[in-house]
């Protein structure tokens, strides 16, 4: 479904980026990320938009549905364990080593 312009509020994509919560190390969300949604998309779903002038714009509701097109795409499959046994004990084994050499 395209944006309606007449009835979605536009944002820009800086808008956007600003809106939407931090990731990795605190850092927001950049402006080309937003671009990226838009073209070539994430797994063949794209972030719908419209050029006004030299600008791009989307809508929150644009953004909702893309975000929902993405969640259908995952399957409903359990997390996976944060630590599995033989990690646990590689970690043992390395900090053992490191202690035996002084560290």
């Amino acid at each position: 479904m395209p944006i309606d312009v007449a009835r979605e509020q536009l944002l820009t994509f800086a808008d956007l980026a600003r809106r939407l919560p931090r990731r990795r190390r605190g850092r927001p969300v950049h402006t080309s990320t937003i671009h990226r949604w838009r073209s070539p998309g994430i797994r063949s779903v794209r972030l719908e938009a419209v050029r006004i002038g030299g600008a791009w714009h989307t809508s929150w509701e644009a953004f909702t549905r893309f975000c929902e097109a993405l969640t259908a795409l995952e399957p409903d499959a359990e997390l996976p364990a944060t630590e599995t046994p033989a990690r646990v004990s590689g970690h043992d084994a390395a900090n053992s080593a490191l202690e035996n050499s002084g560290w």
